[in-house]
């Protein structure tokens, strides 16, 4: 991938602009879309809140995604977002299984769903 794409799609990042993000990669042909890309899409969808689209296109590259810690987080936090608590706790000790002192998975899968907390 070129590198001048990446270092772009990290400022966008870096600036919040993830719509930007999605619309570059959705724009190159699906061929052109490594693991590392849909990643990364997937991370931009979360940040737009659009937690089921992430999650589906985070699935299309799952067989890549089943030892990697990232992969099972931003699924994780798509699931956590779309009110699918069980799926999201399920890639959550994934991720603790692969990366035991990841603060970030050990926070979700220990909170309470936002449902939890609308009945305290």
């Amino acid at each position: 991938m070129d590198k001048k794409f990446l270092k772009q799609l990290a400022r966008w990042h870096e600036d919040d602009e993830f719509q930007k993000i999605v619309d570059a990669i959705l724009a190159l042909p699906e061929e052109e879309r490594d693991y590392d890309l849909t990643g990364q899409l997937a991370r931009a969808l979360n940040n737009l809140e659009d937690y089921e689209t992430a999650a589906e296109v985070l699935l299309t590259v799952e067989a890549e995604g089943q030892h990697d810690p990232l992969w099972h987080y931003r699924l994780g936090y798509a699931y956590y977002y779309s009110d699918r608590f069980g799926q999201a706790k399920e890639r959550f000790e994934q991720v603790l299984r692969l990366t035991p002192d990841d603060q970030d998975a050990c926070l979700l899968y220990t909170s309470p769903s936002p449902r939890d907390t609308e009945r305290s």
